[in-house]
């Protein structure tokens, strides 16, 4: 910069000779891969030089590349450079030609040094190829296919491009700038490697642990390397490269044998195939669940890493695991494009990266023999058993596949939603229409209508039957497929409480996936159904372990703990889920109960309940009005109680242990108020509304504990002792959950007829054991008021009371 003799400022700068690259490529086309490497290492080490000085040039661009001729390489142009913080013009505009800039580029995110190398890898793939990784009409349809497509491997297009070159070229153009290469110098130290003829050590590494472990993929002429299969297969072959990675004695990761696989990035997600991304995630959590000696981290915490942007390093800390598989996910036209890595969590280095690019129809045609060589990559990982499960392909039909995974997509969703439920069922169907022999499918269908009447979505008896229906069908059609046997524990013992069956499939299913932390809660609950209370708490336990982010499992292991009076645990437990999911209330409602049965104060609960809105539901635990009305009952304070029912969203209030109808409570309401008619013609209509409850499902057994009350509001003491008849003959079909809340609505109904020695047998078999009953429930509950001053109940209630 000087002044000239008129005074006028001016700016020199270099003239050099030679041409521009987009000048060279203009001419040629593409350039000699030896060529095309070494110019890409100089422009490496321009922009390191740069960004050592806090520079980052944000327009890297053929035009921009100057070619001496004496070989040296010149990057020009930092006028649309960002210098530190201070942008010339201004860090979130979109500036630069669209066809060069970095996904953060196009949506107007901050940039740094690793934006330039997104555009240096943009570059050297037009200097190898002759063509742009990403394509379009428009810059707005170039932009599109940056963000959301893949470019086409560039040894497709030109088969002597090695494979350290292609796998490095591939870093560059990750969408996620942690994702890429740190640092320019890295970049051109890898370059000046490849050129020298040594590969990438650490995925050379990789490729050769593989190949030694199952004699197939070593290193052919290109152009004819072979694709392994997708959907299913690719699945089987991802699982047998990650054990193969983390496994002991086949180790690339220091000692650390736990994985954690992040939800896959979907590319789809406009179209109709965006269920590709859940669906192969939740297969792939599937298979590695399979095998033996891998510590695998479920699904709910990989979940919340979905959309992240924490690094590696903070990722593996919090998971506890040694290495991550990432992958995205892409379906255009009838092709699938899926790409994967596998990260060494202590390095931060990619110790396996690959790319896909198949029809969505060619999944199943070369399955089998894939399977085979993952089979002889894990070896011993796998039992028997799970040796033959997985050779053996799901079904024959790929499109069958693909409505499986849709499925499973709607199925997986959290809010479990009953739509998302009707959606799964569907698509299961659509699934066995085109393939009536596909087990995996009926194992699907059966979970489905298990859960669908579990939570009440369709509590008929025919849900039930088709549940055991497309339980059998999965069984008889895979006997050792271990989601056959959780649909024939989910089918029987739901279905006709057959509680021991259900047990042994659910053991059954939990050797064939030793690292699924469902199926652990499943036998957590299947222990409680059996009434083996440590063992079922055992199994929670252990299932949080598998999935330490899983609130849900900490939500179990706490109701289960209060039931069996671990109440100290049980607080610590509900504790760690509200931490997990502030929005979790079941948590923070079912601690407040807790803290009212363990000390009898209400204060918790009262907290609790004040700062959560009226219309709240809470799943199987209902709606707020109920456990308003019910802290209101217990406070005696029947106009509180009134008002509460007012707010109430149906005439119901329910929940997977109660079916109480609004003037059930509205006749207590009116009775501690003293005006007995309005209580009666509540009572009243209370009964209606059960009755014609029963007629529609008469083994409700709530619906029966909710008569028998009504009847007893009503003086109808011989027709309210049938119904604890009822209760008792369903007792025996009711599991260790159920069976306690049976015999306190039994309770209940005698003390409410007077029939107080009866009553008190089953309040001190409840007080010996798991159950809600505590002596600060039976002191609270105006409900036990007419065998209040009964010896013997004063007696217990002192005798079971906590210090």
């Amino acid at each position: 910069m000087g002044e000239s003799e008129e005074g006028l400022p001016f700016l020199a700068m270099p003239l050099y000779p030679g041409e521009t690259l987009k000048a060279r490529l203009a001419r040629e086309g593409t350039l000699p891969v030896a060529e095309a490497v070494a110019i890409a290492e100089k422009v490496a080490q321009g922009l390191a030089s740069a960004h050592a000085a806090g520079i980052v040039h944000r327009d890297v661009k053929p035009g921009n590349v100057m070619l001496l001729p004496d070989g040296a390489v010149k990057v020009l142009d930092f006028g649309l450079a960002k210098v530190q913080d201070l942008s010339l013009t201004g860090s979130r505009t979109q500036l630069g030609t669209v066809i060069y800039m970095a996904p953060e580029q196009i949506r107007g995110a901050p940039v740094d040094e690793r934006t330039d190398l997104w555009a240096l890898g943009v570059v050297l793939y037009e200097m190898l190829t002759g063509r742009r990784p990403f394509e379009g009409e428009n810059g707005v349809a170039v932009a599109h296919a940056v963000v959301h497509e893949e470019p086409i491997r560039p040894s497709t297009l030109r088969g002597e491009i090695p494979r350290a070159l292609e796998d490095l070229l591939y870093a560059l153009l990750r969408k996620d700038p942690p994702s890429r290469p740190r640092t320019a110098r890295q970049v051109s130290a890898e370059l000046a490697e490849i050129q020298r003829g040594h590969p990438y050590t650490a995925r050379r590494s990789v490729r050769q642990r593989w190949a030694a472990a199952t004699g197939w993929g070593r290193p052919s002429r290109r152009g004819t390397r072979r694709h392994p299969v997708l959907a299913g297969g690719l699945l089987l072959l991802l699982t047998a490269l990650v054990v193969v990675a983390v496994l002991p004695g086949r180790g690339a990761i220091a000692g650390e044998h736990a994985v954690a696989v992040l939800p896959f990035e979907n590319l789809s997600a406009d179209g109709p195939h965006a269920y590709f991304a859940a669906g192969l995630h939740d297969e792939l959590l599937t298979q590695l669940s399979s095998v033996a000696g891998l510590s695998l981290r479920g699904r709910a915490s990989v979940m919340r890493y979905t959309g992240t942007t924490k690094s590696v390093r903070k990722i593996g800390e919090e998971l506890q695991v040694g290495a991550l598989v990432q992958a995205s996910v892409q379906v255009v036209g009838d092709r699938l494009r899926f790409n994967v890595q596998l990260v060494d969590v202590a390095t931060d280095r990619t110790l396996w990266a690959e790319r896909y690019d198949r029809t969505l129809d060619d999944a199943f045609a070369i399955q089998s023999e894939v399977a085979q060589q993952v089979v002889a990559a894990v070896g011993s990982a796998l039992n028997a058993e799970a040796q033959r499960e997985v050779t053996r392909p799901p079904t024959a039909s790929a499109e069958a596949y693909r409505f499986y995974l849709q499925g499973r997509a709607y199925f997986l969703r959290p809010t479990r939603l009953r739509q998302d439920y009707e959606a799964a069922e569907q698509l299961y169907e659509r699934a066995l229409a085109l393939d009536s022999t596909f087990a995996l499918a009926h194992a699907a269908l059966a979970e489905v209508h298990a859960l669908t009447h579990r939570l009440r979505y369709d509590p008929s008896p025919h849900r039930l039957t088709r549940a055991i229906t497309a339980a059998d069908n999965a069984i008889r059609l895979a006997p050792n497929l271990p989601q056959a046997h959780l649909a024939v524990r989910l089918a029987y013992a739901l279905g006709r409480g057959d509680f021991k069956r259900g047990h042994d499939a659910l053991l059954r299913a939990a050797q064939g996936l030793p690292g699924d932390a469902r199926i652990r809660q499943y036998l957590g609950f299947s222990h409680r159904g059996l009434g083996q209370w440590d063992q079922a708490i055992a199994a929670f336990t252990k299932a949080t372990e598998l999935d330490p982010a899983d609130a849900d499992l900490f939500l179990a292991l706490g109701i289960t703990q209060g039931l069996a009076r671990r109440y100290a645990d049980a607080a610590e437990s509900l504790v760690q889920a509200q931490r997990l999911a502030p929005d979790l209330h079941d948590a923070a409602i079912t601690r407040g109960w807790i803290h009212a049965r363990w000390t009898g104060r209400l204060d918790t609960l009262d907290a609790v309940l004040s700062r959560l809105p009226d219309a709240l539901s809470i799943g199987r635990h209902g709606d707020i009005a109920l456990h308003r009305a019910t802290l209101s009952l217990w406070r005696r304070n029947p106009g509180q109680l009134l008002q509460v029912l007012r707010t109430a969203p149906g005439p119901v209030l329910e929940t997977e242990l109660s079916f109480q109808p609004v003037a059930l409570y509205g006749g207590w309401a009116h009775r501690q108020a003293g005006d007995e008619p309005a209580a009666r013609a509540a009572f009243d209509s209370a009964l209606v509304l059960l009755d014609a409850r029963l007629a529609d499902l008469p083994d409700d057994w709530r619906a029966i504990a909710a008569r028998g009350l009504a009847l007893a509001g009503l003086g109808r003491r011989k027709a309210a002792r049938e119904e604890v008849r009822r209760l008792e003959e369903s007792t025996g079909n009711a599991d260790g959950y159920f069976r306690p809340q049976l015999s306190e609505d039994r309770a209940r109904i005698l003390a409410q007829i007077g029939e107080a020695d009866a009553a008190l047998d089953e309040i001190e078999r409840l007080l010996k054991g798991p159950s809600t009953l505590t002596a600060y429930v039976l002191q609270r509950d105006p409900l036990w008021d007419p065998i209040r001053e009964h010896p013997r109940f004063r007696r217990l209630v002192a005798q079971y009371r906590s210090p």
